[in-house]
């Protein structure tokens, strides 16, 4: 099994585990299979469990819900809700340790942890391209890392073209669960896009002038008040079409990602305060048409955000 596909089967066997997800609709979420799934557990002795007309399950040990738990705990959840749900005890879990240092301390009637789990994604986002008059850009049945994938060729067009954009955010930092995080960066992550590509920032005459000629653009170029100006979007500039703007997004994390070993454990006295991060995302258009993709970019968008 390769490191990609076994990253698949890590993300479905961390939902089972924690989510009690059966085996179906986590490994639908990973982007594997369920048989894929059942391969690995048993090539690892890992105990899945088998209960007629019910959701196969996963065992862990306490020591194999530490990071869940302590996330659990940072999220929201009481030290008692988090190990019920982890089907665990206060006690069981109160007896794990990082690095010699008990996972939690008993504070006066309450338990307060002592680490924080701090992993690092890596998120897709994708949608549509929207012109002038809301008119959607292209075709619009494929969009994403899977519109180009073996499994699609048959649904793609050799005339008409699916367009659409897509923002790749490697080293995202959180403090949230996989299948909360690429929604909760969304609109961090669209803003700084849209403010990167679709304000007027760009000195093109000679393509304001050929825009003017259309007598309906350019009436909506005089209500604006673009009409006498030279200024285009980054996004006008690389369609080379006016009014362009960045459609509703898509989002899930990348497939190929890898899942293991990127958490780290952070004591809570230093995780305190705003932590400011920032990454470099990496903007792309893409058309494409059977057999023949074309992208265009990429183009960099800075995106600032703290863990808290």
């Amino acid at each position: 099994m390769d490191s990609a596909t076994q990253n698949r089967v890590l993300v479905a066997l961390d939902l089972m585990a924690r989510k009690g997800w059966g085996i179906e609709k986590a490994a639908k979420f990973a982007k594997t299979t369920r048989r894929t799934v059942k391969r690995y557990a048993v090539a690892n002795n890992i105990d899945l469990t088998f209960e007629k007309g019910k959701s196969v399950k996963l065992k862990r040990t306490p020591d194999e819900k530490v990071e869940d738990f302590l996330t659990e705990i940072h999220n929201g959840s009481s030290a008692t809700a988090a190990a019920r749900k982890l089907k665990t005890t206060v006690p069981t879990m109160a007896k794990r340790e990082i690095k010699g240092v008990p996972i939690m301390s008993k504070v006066g009637n309450r338990w307060e942890i002592n680490f924080i789990p701090v992993k690092e994604y890596s998120i897709i986002y994708h949608g549509d391209l929207v012109g002038f008059n809301d008119s959607v850009q292209g075709r619009g049945q494929l969009s994403g890392p899977e519109a180009n994938k073996p499994k699609n060729k048959k649904k793609q067009d050799e005339e008409y073209a699916d367009i659409w954009y897509q923002i790749d955010a490697e080293g995202v930092k959180s403090t949230l669960p996989i299948e909360e995080v690429a929604k909760a960066y969304e609109k961090v992550v669209m803003e700084a896009a849209k403010k990167k590509l679709e304000a007027l920032g760009l000195k093109n005459a000679g393509l304001m002038k050929r825009f003017s000629r259309n007598s309906a653009v350019l009436s909506d170029m005089t209500a604006n008040k673009r009409d006498g100006t030279d200024k285009v979007s980054v996004l006008e500039n690389m369609t080379q079409r006016y009014d362009m703007k960045l459609g509703e997004p898509k989002n899930g994390i990348d497939e190929d990602f890898n899942f293991a070993g990127k958490v780290q454990f952070v004591p809570v006295k230093k995780f305190r305060g705003v932590k400011k991060e920032s990454i470099d995302t990496k903007f792309q258009l893409f058309y494409l048409r059977k057999g023949d993709q074309k992208k265009y970019g990429p183009v960099k968008i800075t995106v600032r955000y703290t863990l808290e």
